[in-house]
Protein backbone atom coordinates (compact mmCIF):
# COMPACT_ATOMS: atom_id res chain seq x y z
CA UNK A 1 0.00 0.00 0.00
CA UNK A 2 0.97 3.60 -0.88
CA UNK A 3 1.59 6.03 1.47
CA UNK A 4 -0.72 8.15 -0.36
CA UNK A 5 -3.46 5.29 -0.61
CA UNK A 6 -2.50 5.09 3.41
CA UNK A 7 -3.26 9.08 3.92
CA UNK A 8 -6.77 8.48 1.86
CA UNK A 9 -7.85 5.12 4.04
CA UNK A 10 -6.65 7.50 7.17
CA UNK A 11 -9.24 11.04 5.82
CA UNK A 12 -12.09 8.36 4.82
CA UNK A 13 -11.78 7.20 8.54
CA UNK A 14 -11.54 10.79 9.83
CA UNK A 15 -14.41 11.89 7.95
CA UNK A 16 -16.36 8.87 8.98
CA UNK A 17 -15.92 9.33 12.29
CA UNK A 18 -16.85 13.46 12.38
CA UNK A 19 -20.02 12.43 10.21
CA UNK A 20 -20.98 9.94 12.84
CA UNK A 21 -19.94 12.48 15.70
CA UNK A 22 -22.17 15.20 14.20
CA UNK A 23 -25.13 12.37 13.60
CA UNK A 24 -25.00 11.75 17.45
CA UNK A 25 -25.14 15.61 18.27
CA UNK A 26 -27.93 15.96 15.83
CA UNK A 27 -29.64 12.91 17.67
CA UNK A 28 -29.09 14.44 20.89
CA UNK A 29 -30.23 17.78 19.85
CA UNK A 30 -33.73 16.62 18.34
CA UNK A 31 -34.27 14.68 21.93
CA UNK A 32 -33.46 18.08 23.55
CA UNK A 33 -35.80 20.12 21.46
CA UNK A 34 -38.72 17.35 21.65
CA UNK A 35 -38.45 17.24 25.27
CA UNK A 36 -37.76 21.07 26.27
CA UNK A 37 -38.46 22.86 23.00
CA UNK A 38 -35.84 25.41 20.97
CA UNK A 39 -35.19 27.81 23.28
CA UNK A 40 -35.61 26.02 26.80
CA UNK A 41 -33.09 23.58 25.30
CA UNK A 42 -29.70 24.57 25.86
CA UNK A 43 -26.26 24.12 24.31
CA UNK A 44 -25.21 22.41 27.32
CA UNK A 45 -28.05 20.26 27.72
CA UNK A 46 -27.75 19.40 24.26
CA UNK A 47 -23.95 18.18 24.93
CA UNK A 48 -24.60 16.53 28.02
CA UNK A 49 -27.25 14.15 26.31
CA UNK A 50 -24.42 13.56 23.39
CA UNK A 51 -21.88 12.78 26.28
CA UNK A 52 -19.81 15.04 24.85
CA UNK A 53 -18.15 18.70 26.24
CA UNK A 54 -19.17 21.62 25.07
CA UNK A 55 -16.53 22.86 23.18
CA UNK A 56 -16.16 19.56 21.09
CA UNK A 57 -19.85 20.40 20.32
CA UNK A 58 -18.96 23.93 19.41
CA UNK A 59 -16.44 22.57 16.36
CA UNK A 60 -19.38 21.02 14.84
CA UNK A 61 -22.17 23.45 15.00
CA UNK A 62 -21.41 27.34 15.79
CA UNK A 63 -24.59 27.64 17.55
CA UNK A 64 -28.37 26.62 18.18
CA UNK A 65 -29.59 27.76 14.59
CA UNK A 66 -26.93 25.74 12.94
CA UNK A 67 -28.30 22.65 15.30
CA UNK A 68 -31.80 23.55 13.95
CA UNK A 69 -31.11 24.32 10.04
CA UNK A 70 -28.78 20.75 10.11
CA UNK A 71 -31.84 18.84 11.80
CA UNK A 72 -33.77 20.47 8.72
CA UNK A 73 -31.68 19.80 6.19
CA UNK A 74 -31.05 15.91 7.49
CA UNK A 75 -35.11 15.63 7.29
CA UNK A 76 -35.21 16.92 3.25
CA UNK A 77 -32.63 14.10 2.64
CA UNK A 78 -34.88 11.51 4.52
CA UNK A 79 -37.84 12.79 3.01
CA UNK A 80 -36.43 12.69 -0.81
CA UNK A 81 -35.27 9.21 -0.28
CA UNK A 82 -38.13 8.11 1.23
CA UNK A 83 -40.87 9.84 -1.13
CA UNK A 84 -39.15 7.83 -4.09
CA UNK A 85 -40.86 4.68 -2.66
CA UNK A 86 -44.08 5.46 -1.04
CA UNK A 87 -45.95 2.24 -0.86
CA UNK A 88 -49.12 1.31 -2.81
CA UNK A 89 -52.09 2.51 -1.96
CA UNK A 90 -53.26 0.69 1.00
CA UNK A 91 -50.26 0.35 2.88
CA UNK A 92 -50.26 4.01 2.51
CA UNK A 93 -53.26 4.33 4.15
CA UNK A 94 -51.75 2.08 7.22
CA UNK A 95 -48.53 3.58 7.31
CA UNK A 96 -50.25 7.22 7.98
CA UNK A 97 -52.82 5.19 10.11
CA UNK A 98 -49.50 4.33 12.54
CA UNK A 99 -48.12 7.09 12.17
CA UNK A 100 -51.32 8.81 13.27
CA UNK A 101 -51.38 6.61 16.41
CA UNK A 102 -47.88 7.10 17.07
CA UNK A 103 -47.71 11.15 16.94
CA UNK A 104 -51.71 10.31 19.40
CA UNK A 105 -48.79 8.86 22.00
CA UNK A 106 -46.60 11.85 22.16
CA UNK A 107 -43.45 9.15 20.41
CA UNK A 108 -40.89 9.73 17.61
CA UNK A 109 -41.22 7.66 14.85
CA UNK A 110 -38.27 6.46 12.62
CA UNK A 111 -36.61 9.47 11.73
CA UNK A 112 -35.60 7.96 8.12
CA UNK A 113 -38.55 8.27 5.63
CA UNK A 114 -41.08 10.29 7.81
CA UNK A 115 -41.74 13.68 6.94
CA UNK A 116 -42.63 14.50 10.73
CA UNK A 117 -40.82 12.41 12.84
CA UNK A 118 -42.18 14.50 16.06
CA UNK A 119 -45.56 16.52 16.23
CA UNK A 120 -43.83 18.57 18.99
CA UNK A 121 -40.04 19.14 16.99
CA UNK A 122 -42.36 19.96 13.75
CA UNK A 123 -44.58 22.59 15.56
CA UNK A 124 -41.29 24.23 17.05
CA UNK A 125 -39.46 24.54 13.47
CA UNK A 126 -42.51 25.69 12.37
CA UNK A 127 -42.65 28.08 15.18
CA UNK A 128 -39.16 29.39 14.88
CA UNK A 129 -39.22 29.76 11.12
CA UNK A 130 -41.77 32.95 11.90
CA UNK A 131 -39.18 34.20 14.22
CA UNK A 132 -36.07 33.77 12.57
CA UNK A 133 -35.93 34.65 8.34
CA UNK A 134 -33.34 32.28 7.71
CA UNK A 135 -34.74 28.96 9.42
CA UNK A 136 -37.73 29.79 7.23
CA UNK A 137 -36.60 30.32 4.10
CA UNK A 138 -34.50 26.91 4.90
CA UNK A 139 -37.85 25.99 5.60
CA UNK A 140 -39.72 27.37 2.52
CA UNK A 141 -36.74 25.54 0.35
CA UNK A 142 -37.64 22.19 2.37
CA UNK A 143 -41.23 22.66 1.08
CA UNK A 144 -40.28 23.34 -2.16
CA UNK A 145 -38.22 20.61 -2.81
CA UNK A 146 -40.42 17.84 -1.02
CA UNK A 147 -43.35 18.83 -2.69
CA UNK A 148 -41.34 18.49 -6.44
CA UNK A 149 -40.72 14.92 -4.95
CA UNK A 150 -43.89 14.07 -4.53
CA UNK A 151 -45.25 15.47 -7.64
CA UNK A 152 -42.46 13.22 -9.85
CA UNK A 153 -43.35 10.57 -7.50
CA UNK A 154 -47.29 11.23 -8.76
CA UNK A 155 -46.28 11.72 -11.83
CA UNK A 156 -45.06 8.61 -11.97
CA UNK A 157 -47.56 6.49 -10.63
CA UNK A 158 -49.89 8.05 -13.34
CA UNK A 159 -47.56 7.13 -16.21
CA UNK A 160 -47.21 3.90 -14.94
CA UNK A 161 -50.90 3.23 -14.96
CA UNK A 162 -51.19 4.83 -18.57
CA UNK A 163 -52.35 8.41 -17.92
CA UNK A 164 -51.52 11.14 -18.79
CA UNK A 165 -50.65 13.46 -16.03
CA UNK A 166 -51.37 17.32 -16.00
CA UNK A 167 -49.51 19.80 -14.24
CA UNK A 168 -52.73 21.76 -12.49
CA UNK A 169 -53.94 18.84 -11.23
CA UNK A 170 -50.30 17.21 -10.04
CA UNK A 171 -50.45 20.37 -7.98
CA UNK A 172 -53.56 19.84 -6.56
CA UNK A 173 -52.92 16.68 -5.67
CA UNK A 174 -49.62 16.91 -3.84
CA UNK A 175 -50.96 20.04 -1.83
CA UNK A 176 -53.74 17.63 -0.66
CA UNK A 177 -51.32 14.64 0.16
CA UNK A 178 -49.05 17.77 2.20
CA UNK A 179 -52.51 18.55 4.17
CA UNK A 180 -53.44 15.35 4.98
CA UNK A 181 -50.09 14.25 6.61
CA UNK A 182 -50.04 17.57 8.09
CA UNK A 183 -53.36 17.73 9.24
CA UNK A 184 -53.64 14.28 10.63
CA UNK A 185 -50.04 15.23 12.88
CA UNK A 186 -52.37 17.96 14.09
CA UNK A 187 -55.18 15.85 14.77
CA UNK A 188 -53.48 13.66 16.64
CA UNK A 189 -52.15 16.29 19.16
CA UNK A 190 -55.84 17.10 19.88
CA UNK A 191 -57.95 14.24 19.03
CA UNK A 192 -55.86 11.35 20.15
CA UNK A 193 -58.47 8.81 20.77
CA UNK A 194 -59.91 8.67 17.53
CA UNK A 195 -61.47 5.21 16.75
CA UNK A 196 -58.43 3.59 14.35
CA UNK A 197 -61.31 2.26 11.95
CA UNK A 198 -62.55 5.76 11.75
CA UNK A 199 -59.31 7.36 10.37
CA UNK A 200 -58.78 4.59 8.10
CA UNK A 201 -61.85 4.62 6.36
CA UNK A 202 -61.29 8.54 5.73
CA UNK A 203 -57.85 7.89 4.88
CA UNK A 204 -58.17 5.57 1.90
CA UNK A 205 -61.03 8.21 0.77
CA UNK A 206 -58.14 10.84 1.11
CA UNK A 207 -55.66 8.74 -0.40
CA UNK A 208 -57.61 7.54 -3.24
CA UNK A 209 -57.84 10.90 -3.97
CA UNK A 210 -54.16 12.10 -3.86
CA UNK A 211 -53.67 9.08 -6.37
CA UNK A 212 -56.60 10.28 -8.72
CA UNK A 213 -57.94 6.64 -8.54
Amino acid sequence: MTLNSLSSAADDTAAARAEAQRQRILDAAQRCFIARGFHAGSISDIAAEAEISQGLMYRYFQNKRALILALIERQLAHDEEAIGHMPAAADLVDGLLRCYQLWARGETLETRGNAIANVALYAEITAEAHRDAVVAEVLRRHDRLTSAAITAWLRQHDIARGRTPEDADLERRTLLMRLLVEGLAMRAVRDPDLAAETVRGLLAVAIASVLGD
